[in-house]
């Protein structure tokens, strides 16, 4: 099944890139930046959130949860139930961990620090950042332990539909 192929790698590729883009961020940028000061914080955090708003992050971090549940429904349509619940899983997995994590605390920390001063912090400037780094942490596990999930289901050739046809 030629479409499942394709989808199960898009899918498996697009949820690789994004655990990459968190576990970078989790093991080099938020470090170095947990050595800046306040004002020196909220203006780089202020510039990441700016930047990372393009047509390149947003096709990739949003076709990385729609393309997770694709192979799951051309897995259902080829009677490969067991396959299609997998990729179900991955995909619900992901989007709880990874979507709702961001959109629930990630982006309401983000717009809370668009509106800082950066040169009249808070005194409560860290909570923020450290909130914010404990979510992206989970998002990291999260998005690694998907795109494992997903190299392993593309990689087991008992798990193809093409191979599941054969012996059932």
């Amino acid at each position: 099944m030629f479409a499942y192929r394709i989808s199960a790698g898009l899918a498996t590729l697009l949820l690789g890139m994004m655990a990459g883009f968190f576990f970078a961020f989790s093991i080099d940028v938020a470090p170095a930046m947990a050595h800046l000061d306040a004002t020196a914080y909220i203006e780089a955090q202020q510039w990441i959130n700016r930047v990372v708003r393009n047509l390149g992050f947003g096709s990739v971090y949003f076709g990385s949860i729609a393309c997770a549940f694709v192979p799951s429904v051309l897995a259902l349509r080829a009677s490969c139930k067991h396959l299609a619940l997998a990729w179900l899983l991955v995909a619900l997995a992901y989007f709880v961990m990874v979507f709702w994590v961001t959109r629930s605390i990630n982006v309401p920390i983000n717009d809370a620090v668009a509106q800082l001063n950066p040169l009249v912090p808070p005194f409560n400037w860290s909570v923020l950042r450290d909130r914010w780094n404990e979510a992206n942490l989970w998002r990291t596990l999260a998005s690694s332990t998907c795109f494992v999930a997903a190299i392993l289901l593309v990689s087991l050739p008992s798990n193809s539909p093409q191979e599941q046809a054969k012996v059932g």
